[in-house]
């Protein structure tokens, strides 16, 4: 019986040394905790940091091309306007010219800086100032045109002129030639340009523009250069002239002979 008593004894002991190590393994200790944390701390903030890397860079990118294409747009409004502004300032211009040779007087142009010295706001009024002047000057060249239609019809003494260019001489940068001689009929009121040619060859290239008006005024006007007044009562007469082309970069000399046409 004893002997029974001590092999239960042993036998329990022996089962308690070999379950302690099996509990330990299973149970980390502090030590093992804390390094495992400090990885996971580690590999949450860089991923932060790359994250933050990666989006910071593509929000300046993004801020600096808007900013670059607002910067665009607005030099390309500014350009506009200044097209507009210049578009609009030549036809003030021509219809300026057209009326003064034409009647012999025309409103004055709009008095206006350059243009550099104006902001968007001025140029916007300039703008408005010379398109409100170029209305008026269409109107007043229709009514012009209307005049000289009736004028066409039924011509009073002195609208009517016959005009002979009996002398040309062309002179345009390098190349100098007689133009040859034209004929043709003006109303009064009337601006017509004429196709000046080489006397010599029938079909030299070389050729040149010219612009002649007979004013209400009566007078005789070549390439906006009054060179004449004509007498109504007087049947014939002559005039000389010597003006620039329409560039601006040659001359035309020449001679021309007139009368006023009594019967259509």
């Amino acid at each position: 019986m004893p002997t029974f008593r001590t092999g239960l004894l042993l036998a329990s002991l022996l089962l308690s040394a070999c379950s302690m190590p099996i509990l330990q393994e299973f149970q980390p200790t502090q030590a093992e905790k804390t390094p495992t944390q400090d990885i996971t701390t580690e590999k949450s903030t860089s991923t932060k940091n790359d994250l933050t890397e990666l989006v910071t860079p593509v929000t300046d990118d993004t801020a600096k091309q808007s900013t670059s294409i607002e910067a665009a747009t607005v030099v390309e409004k500014n350009d506009q306007l200044i097209e507009q502004f210049e578009a609009q300032k030549q036809l003030a211009s021509t219809n300026f010219i057209e009326l003064k040779s034409r009647i012999g007087n025309a409103p004055a142009l709009p008095r206006l800086l350059d243009i550099e010295q104006l902001n968007k706001k001025e140029i916007n009024s300039a703008i408005q100032q010379l398109r409100t002047y170029i209305s008026k000057t269409n109107t007043d060249l229709a009514v012009l045109n209307a005049r000289v239609d009736d004028r066409q019809r039924l011509a009073a003494d002195g609208d009517l002129i016959r005009i002979f260019l009996s002398e040309a001489t062309v002179t345009h940068n390098s190349n100098k030639f007689k133009a040859q001689p034209l004929v043709g009929q003006w109303v009064r009121g009337e601006s017509r340009v004429i196709r000046l040619k080489d006397s010599i060859l029938f079909e030299n290239p070389r050729s040149e523009d010219l612009h002649i008006t007979f004013s209400e005024t009566y007078q005789l006007v070549v390439n906006n250069q009054t060179i004449a007044t004509v007498n109504p009562h007087k049947e014939k007469n002559s005039a000389s002239f010597s003006v620039s082309t329409h560039d601006n970069q040659g001359a035309i000399v020449g001679k021309l002979d007139y009368r006023i046409v009594i019967d259509k």
